[in-house]
């Protein structure tokens, strides 16, 4: 009943205002939207968010030339932001269309910031994909470019530093299933591409350990042992390896034994420069003590001792 009693109030005020069935004329739309404003701002400080939105889609939609529309526009998407079970998505949607009505607002960096917000407080855990952070990060950057004097522009600097962590835990933890789900080669290009992209981001221990995991145990693929096949064929101008003579064939087996030897004797050593980084890098961390486990472990004479077992 008090719903019903609201509604019939504000149609009541609408049509008082002349906006029930037509158009206001010109004359009454300066005092008409100033007063649709005041009332909308009035339901969004009593917390009556719902009551606030059908005033300001009446502004919306009826006076898009009065001086109260581009602040309508805003507040619909702080009336969906600032209400008490927020809902991002619709909040992002109306801060997007304030930017494209006002490219040039005095009001854009709110309505930039706001929107990035909206991303950023829909941030999955660093287990789950990161699109929301990546569309924050981007939404951040794009205020601090345009209005680097913003008074928002403090709080956008440190949220895009905790989106730049987030997605850089994200890239460890594949990197770490990854090793734990022993897709050795996968890992080892995935933590890689981690310290060269997020070098300031990372957690630099367990990277360094779970690639030097990742390389201790690599092996060489069935597709780089299907290039090397290739490539050896292309030697003597023949498709596969199937057309090579027998004593080519012989010479084929003994080469690739010696490829295969010397790439894992460069994944064990890359591995023992890993531990060795960690072990010098953070020598008081429980990963460094990993690491020279993993050290004793290995030996000088890993190579061997891996490929016999």
């Amino acid at each position: 009943m008090k719903r019903i009693l609201t509604a019939l109030s504000l149609t009541l005020l609408i049509a008082g205002l002349g906006l029930g069935c037509r158009k206001p004329k010109t004359a009454d739309q300066t005092t008409t939207s100033a007063v649709l404003m005041a009332t909308a701002d009035k339901q969004m400080k009593q917390g009556k968010f719902n009551e606030a939105r059908i005033t300001l889609r009446h502004l919306e939609q009826y006076l898009p030339g009065s001086p109260e529309f581009p602040k309508a526009k805003l507040m619909l998407g702080d009336s969906f932001f600032f209400q008490g079970s927020p809902s991002f998505p619709e909040a992002e949607v109306e801060y997007t269309s304030f930017l494209n009505y006002f490219p040039r607002h005095e009001l854009r960096d709110y309505a930039l910031y706001h929107r990035a917000l909206c991303h950023f407080s829909s941030i999955e855990s660093a287990e789950r994909d990161q699109t929301e952070t990546r569309k924050a990060l981007e939404g951040f950057q794009q205020l601090l470019a345009e209005s680097p004097g913003s008074p928002y522009a403090g709080e956008a600097k440190a949220k895009v530093l905790q989106c730049w962590r987030r997605i850089a835990e994200h890239e460890l933890v594949v990197g770490v299933f990854y090793v734990n789900v022993y897709y050795y080669p996968g890992a080892e290009r995935r933590l890689k591409a981690l310290l060269e992209t997020y070098p300031d981001y990372v957690d630099r221990e367990r990277a360094y350990f779970y690639l030097g995991e990742a390389l201790r145990q690599r092996l060489v693929t069935p597709e780089e042992a299907t290039q090397y096949a290739k490539d050896y064929a292309a030697k003597f101008q023949k498709e596969d390896l199937r057309t090579l003579t027998a004593e080519q064939k012989e010479q084929y087996s003994k080469d690739f034994t010696a490829f295969t030897t010397e790439r894992i004797k460069g994944f064990r050593d890359e591995a023992r420069s890993y531990y060795q980084k960690l072990v010098e890098s953070y020598p008081g961390s429980e990963w460094a003590r990993r690491a020279a486990d993993r050290l004793v472990t290995m030996g000088t004479g890993g190579v061997k001792e891996d490929l016999d077992s």
